[in-house]
């Protein structure tokens, strides 16, 4: 009897292993039209380490159809190093909510990167990089 089970085990392994080889490998899919190629392998990864110190102004401003999305600004605890004048600084993730469209918006950043501001035509966020935390303000 252990004999016939052994070979029936064995013969659901082969025939398994057969059909794995046989069946073709599951298409991959598309990203999502209209998203950057870059981003489809960084919703993989998992949560992302958000900065924890950010205050939002102006929240009846946001549009009304909006999106999460994760931009990196300067951190505000950096400070330069005086031992190494060519360091960069730091960047922290924050979160901000934008309007869903088609289109990308205008990106205009200071040169220091304490202040970004995303304009999307009617609507525009400013992110501002304090002395101890971020500040997002939104505008319609």
């Amino acid at each position: 009897m252990k004999k016939l089970l052994s070979l029936l085990a064995a013969g659901v392994v082969a025939a398994s292993a057969a059909v794995s080889e046989a069946q073709p490998p599951a298409p991959m899919p598309d990203p999502v039209a209209g998203a950057p190629a870059a981003a489809a392998p960084a919703a993989a990864a998992g949560p992302v380490d958000l900065y924890k110190n950010v205050k939002y102004r102006h929240l009846d401003d946001v549009a009304c159809c909006a999106k999460p999305m994760v931009v990196e600004v300067r951190d505000p605890c950096w400070k330069p190093d005086p031992c190494n004048p060519c360091c960069k600084p730091a960047n922290v993730k924050v979160q901000i909510c934008v309007p869903d469209q088609c289109c990308a918006p205008t990106i205009r950043c200071s040169k220091d990167g304490k202040h970004t501001h995303y304009d999307f035509g009617k609507y525009a966020v400013c992110i501002r990089t304090r002395t101890d935390h971020v500040e997002v303000s939104y505008r319609d």
